[in-house]
């Protein structure tokens, strides 16, 4: 979801459909892993997006690093404490470390789980990411068969977490031709205030979807937080 009142309007008259049901006990999401270096750079998808969004960039990685594809449930409700639990029971038995990177929603997926798995947690890259000073609760998307993101608990649990600290952090913001708002790279700082170190890279050429856009940045950002020094790795 993305904060601009043009596209915050039109998710507002999204109808939500009747009947929605909790995702089914075997729903627990998917993780596609490749390679065996550590840590892993394990890839979370925004708001019903699927691991698919990161193939080009995961193809720009390898064989350098270990890779791995989030792939959310497919029914709802969602929250980002619900993905973040799964996600860390999936990295179970696959990766003693890893670096977090969330897209738009997964940045609230990778708040957390940083903060409930902090000693695994080798480096966080925020994608776009979603963040509270700029979420309308009036205008959230209702949880419904299309869309089973419930965004008002979500960002409770997000904002209830610690932004990841002590570890390199970087905040990748699209530049929307040049109209990136002053608003919306003051959210992008706080996010990686605590990082050690925390950078903000404005993507030029890219909109809301960066993977689409430029999974080159996004490739070359995760190579360069891999050669960071930080007081936890």
């Amino acid at each position: 979801m993305r904060r601009t009142p043009a596209l915050l309007l039109s998710l507002a008259l999204l109808p939500a459909c009747a009947g929605v049901h909790p995702p089914p006990a075997t729903d627990k999401g998917k993780l596609d892993c490749r390679f065996s270096r550590e840590p892993a750079v394990v890839f979370i998808p925004g708001a019903s997006r699927g691991a698919a969004d990161w193939s080009a960039v995961r193809d720009a990685l390898s064989p350098e690093v270990k890779t791995c594809a989030w792939e959310p449930p497919r029914s709802g409700p969602r929250t980002a404490g619900s993905d973040a639990r799964l996600l860390l029971s999936a990295l179970q038995g696959r990766a003693e470390r890893w670096v977090l990177v969330g897209h738009s929603y997964g940045g609230l997926v990778v708040r957390v789980a940083a903060d409930a798995a902090p000693d695994r947690l080798a480096g966080a890259v925020f994608v776009d990411s979603v963040h509270e000073d700029l979420f309308d609760p009036a205008q959230a998307v209702p949880v419904s068969d299309k869309q089973h993101i419930d965004w008002i608990p979500s960002f409770q649990e997000a904002t209830s977490a610690g932004l990841p600290g002590g570890i390199p952090v970087l905040a990748l913001a699209a530049d929307y031709g040049g109209k990136l708002s002053e608003a919306d790279l003051a959210s992008h700082r706080k996010l990686v205030a605590n990082g050690a170190p925390g950078e903000v890279v404005v993507v030029e050429r890219s909109s809301h979807h960066i993977p689409r856009d430029r999974p080159d940045a996004i490739a070359e950002a995760v190579r360069r937080l891999l050669t960071l020094p930080a007081s936890r790795r």
